[in-house]
């Protein structure tokens, strides 16, 4: 659940509004990044020829608990060169209590640590966001250590990049203390990048079991495989 009732979540289906003279078009998205100024919405290729920078839209979150939530906003920008990522400015009436600079999810999948050209260790994810990860690993490492990691978006999408430990913790979940859950920020990831993570995030969140694994990765068999 979100901290407050009327702060939206990654991968949560909105209805955009914008006025073209006398009308009204409608556009569906999905939400797919929010930050601290933006909410970046996933949408369909014919919507971006309506939600062009500075363009007034009406945000309209529907719950099954709480009916419609609508907010008005506007396009801050386009993120990346899809056209497909619109970054809309934050409603004021979105408030959060946290400072993070992006949305994480809950999210299990196998991530690969490129310790060094001929060393690769495999650990498991157990969040994600546009900016970085959290996994479960039994590898020694320390704060500041960068290297080239790897997330399995799918069985056979990898999305391969530079990243930094910022922060080491217990692994609750391990009584034996030989495992610890790493935190990761990425590093010089383009606008492109950041599409590619957000996109991901909005298809994956979408349908996951109990222990976070996306449907994509349920049915999933052999290498790197996170299906029971």
């Amino acid at each position: 659940m979100a901290e407050f009732s009327n702060e939206p979540e990654i991968n949560e289906r909105v209805t955009l509004e914008t006025a073209v003279g006398a009308s009204t078009v409608v556009h569906k998205a999905t939400i797919a990044n929010i930050t601290p100024s933006e909410v970046w919405v996933a949408v369909g290729g014919n919507a971006a020829a309506f939600l062009i920078e500075g363009a007034a839209v009406r945000v309209i979150l529907t719950r099954p608990l709480a009916g419609g939530i609508t907010a008005e906003t506007s396009v801050e920008r386009i993120v990346g060169g899809s056209g497909r990522m619109i970054a809309l400015k934050r409603p004021e009436t979105w408030v959060s209590g946290s400072r993070r600079g992006n949305g994480r999810v809950g999210l299990a999948i196998p991530a690969y640590l490129h310790i060094s050209e001929d060393s690769v260790v495999s650990a498991r994810t157990t969040n994600l966001s546009v900016g970085g990860f959290h996994c479960v690993t039994d590898l020694s490492i320390s704060v500041g250590h960068q290297m080239p990691v790897s997330l399995m978006f799918t069985p056979t999408e990898s999305f391969d990049c530079l990243a930094q430990v910022v922060r080491l913790s217990d692994d609750p979940d391990d009584p034996w203390h030989r495992q610890l859950i790493v935190a990761f920020r990425f590093l010089n990831l383009s606008a492109d990048d950041e599409v590619r993570v957000a996109e991901a995030l909005a298809a994956l969140a979408g349908e996951t079991d109990a222990g976070e694994v996306p449907a994509a990765w349920q049915s999933a068999r052999g290498h790197g495989s996170l299906a029971g």
